[in-house]
């Protein structure tokens, strides 16, 4: 697959969304779309003179070509890691401190766009795996839970020896809970996805000794040891 250019020397931003996958959520026309990027455009436009981004229609060169510093922009829209490589390479052209190949043909090479991609993934998995070894062994995760495999808010800061208060503050800064209009805590989606929280309807007796169900924030024990790891890392 080649990253083609118009006459003007703009590169073809749908090459090179074909080249890291052709996702979805990431199309140029997105990415065209949202402020920033109108906002970038607008002002390159205006020193350069001439269009930063156009879009062709029909024929072989139809696409959305863009001059290099929205290539930039997209490159970090899609991937840091992407992006970076991209930088180092047109620095490395002028600079002459390094040899290396036109960039225009490592944006031609689909290996190059998708190896950048998965160095970006690697390289936060890498990150983590760091950190985990280089923090203090957690024991007995099993501690950090009740009897039911689930600790409720008012008991998570006394499990992790932090005190009731800021136990509840800690799960509101990493944004696993937040209370409603009503003032009740619910949890975040994200933070149920990861396994680290669950809603779970709990049944007790009111005033008046009639059972009723509400449901309730509480971690699990993979959210105690995350929280447990954190402690120690921070």
């Amino acid at each position: 697959m080649k990253i083609h250019q118009d006459d003007k020397g703009r590169y073809c931003l749908n090459d090179c969304h074909k080249a890291s996958g052709a996702g979805n959520k990431n199309r140029p026309s997105i990415w065209a779309d949202n402020s920033q990027t109108k906002a970038l455009i607008a002002e390159i436009q205006s020193e350069a003179g001439i269009p930063a981004l156009v879009v062709s229609k029909g024929g072989n060169a139809s696409g959305t070509y863009a001059c290099k510093e929205l290539v930039y922009a997209y490159a970090m829209w899609i991937s840091p890691a992407f992006h970076l490589q991209v930088i180092r390479a047109f620095d490395a052209l002028v600079t002459g401190k390094v040899h290396t190949a036109p960039v225009v043909d490592q944006l031609n090479d689909p290996a190059f766009l998708r190896g950048t991609l998965l160095t970006y993934t690697e390289k936060v998995l890498a990150l983590e795996a760091e950190k985990a070894e280089a923090a203090p062994k957690v024991e007995g995760f099993e501690r950090l839970a009740n009897s039911k495999g689930r600790t409720n808010l008012r008991e998570v800061g006394k499990e992790l020896k932090i005190g009731s208060t800021r136990g509840i503050e800690l799960l509101r800064e990493v944004k696993w809970i937040y209370r409603d209009g009503r003032g009740i805590w619910k949890a975040y989606s994200g933070a149920i996805d990861r396994g680290y929280v669950e809603m779970k309807y709990t049944t007790f007796k009111n005033s008046s000794g009639e059972e009723t169900s509400t449901q309730q924030v509480f971690v699990t024990p993979r959210g105690m040891a995350r929280l447990a790891v954190r402690l120690q890392l921070h």
